[in-house]
Formats: structure tokens, C-alpha cells, sequence
């Protein structure tokens, strides 16, 4: 499954660990968006709220604390849980190996073991973590069948976005269309738009709100293009784009 319009999703739900994940377009991805915060809550950590993004939003706090120090070992002993801000570490993408490294490794009750690397502009993900009751999310619902892993099944099941009454993040954020995005929604079939909408318009529902123009138009791209691993190369293939510098 892909996931490329912004918004805040569920990368894990569950009865017992929450992890969301707030999805935002940058400047070298055309707007496509990637992973630009994540924050893990539940009821594993009793209360507790861990929050980290990217360096360029400067956001690494615990219960809001912001943490500064690196390198930095931080501790929330009534729940056992260790969290090491390092620049060791595998990273996700080895096209990142040469980058200055700003990795948190959290060890979480329950087992879960997260590992966010902050980049300048986006972070980069690795999860660990035995199956929880009733999970679901961008993670997939760990049923050992990859057949309702599509970006499809999962906005069925657990809706497109994260509603305002489960919201993690403190507010959601402001989202648009770019104009890549709305150059990619012109070239995806006729047929596949309309379905697309359509089933936008249903996996909104869990919202308990109409949603906006630009939430049904970013989900009808994930419809789109779920199955596509870089639609990015395939909108610089149409010419949409120009030819783009990554940066770390």
C-alpha cells in the first residue's frame, strides 16, 4: 500500500499501542508526501505521549518536554520504557548511509520497538513489534495476508484519516493539492477516478464530518497510485515535474 496525500494517519491501531503518523509533501519530492512527524501513544504507555519530526520542525519531546541533548538516554521508568537519541545505527535507505545521522530508538512496553531517523525534511521509519488486538493501520493489520495490505482495504477498514476525537498530534495540519498531485489526478484513468472518488467519499466517513475538496481529492490519489512504490519517478517519466536534487 502507498500513501502520498498529506494528512495524519494511523501507522498502527490498536487496543493497545497507537502510533500516527502526520504525512506532509516537501520541496524535493514535488509535494508527493512522506512521513514528516510521528508521535505514540495508547494505553501501553499509561498516559504518556512521545513525539518526534524532522529536524527542520525542530520536534523531539516526551509529554511534551522537548528534548535537545544529543547524543541522550531518556527514561520513562512507571512504564519501563528507554529512549536513546544517537547518531549509531542501520540506517532504512542506504541512500541515506552518508548522511549525518540523528536516530531515536525507543524500547517500549509490550515489546514494540521503534526506531525514527530525522532527517532535514522528513524521517524515515523502522518498526518492530508483535501483533496487537484489533490492529490496523498503514503497517498493515498483521494477518498474514498481504492480499487486504492495499491502500484501498486499509481506508475500508479503519477510514482514510485520523478523526479529530483520536487525534494524537495536537491539531491537525493544513492540507492542499499541489499542482504535481493534481498533474498525477488528470493522467489516472477516467474510470479509476470515478471509482476512486467514490470510495473516497465512503472511507471519510469514520471523520463524523463532511470532509474537504482537497481530503477527497488527496485521497483519490492514494487510490490512485497505492499500488505505485514511486510515483514520484513515474510523474518526472510524464514530465510533471523537473528533474529533482535530493537533499539530506
Amino acid at each position: 500500500a502507498g500513501f502520498y496525500g498529506a494528512g495524519e494517519f494511523y501507522i498502527v491501531k490498536s487496543d493497545t499501542v497507537t502510533i500516527q503518523g502526520r504525512f506532509k509533501g516537501t520541496r524535493f519530492t514535488a509535494g508527493l508526501a512522506a512521513i514528516n512527524k510521528v508521535v505514540v501513544g495508547g494505553p501501553f504507555l499509561q498516559g504518556h505521549r512521545i513525539e518526534v519530526g524532522c529536524l527542520e520542525d525542530d520536534d523531539f519531546a516526551v509529554d511534551d518536554f522537548q528534548l535537545r541533548a544529543f547524543p541522550s538516554v531518556y527514561q520513562l521508568q512507571d512504564v519501563g520504557a528507554v529512549i536513546n537519541y544517537t547518531s549509531e545505527g542501520a540506517v532504512v535507505d542506504k541512500a541515506t548511509e552518508p548522511w549525518d545521522k540523528h536516530i531515536v530508538r525507543m524500547a517500549l512496553p509490550l515489546g514494540v520497538r521503534l526506531e525514527v531517523f530525522r532527517w532535514v525534511n522528513y524521517v524515515d521509519v523502522r518498526l518492530t513489534m508483535p501483533r496487537q488486538p484489533n490492529q490496523d493501520g498503514v503497517c498493515s493489520n498483521f494477518n498474514n495476508a498481504t492480499a487486504d495490505d492495499s491502500t484501498e482495504a486499509i481506508y475500508t477498514r479503519i477510514g482514510a484519516r485520523v478523526p479529530q476525537g483520536e487525534l494524537l498530534f495536537k491539531h491537525h495540519m493544513p492540507i492542499s493539492v499541489t499542482p504535481t498531485e493534481e498533474q498525477l489526478l488528470k493522467v489516472c484513468p477516467a474510470e479509476r477516478i470515478s471509482w476512486a472518488k467514490a470510495e473516497c467519499t465512503k472511507s471519510f466517513g469514520n471523520l463524523r464530518r463532511s470532509p474537504s475538496a482537497s481530503e477527497v481529492r488527496l485521497c483519490m490519489l492514494d487510490m490512485c497510485y497505492g499500488d505505485d512504490e514511486n510515483p514520484l519517478a513515474k510523474a518526472k517519466s510524464l514530465g510533471l515535474v523537473p528533474e529533482l536534487f535530493f537533499k539530506k
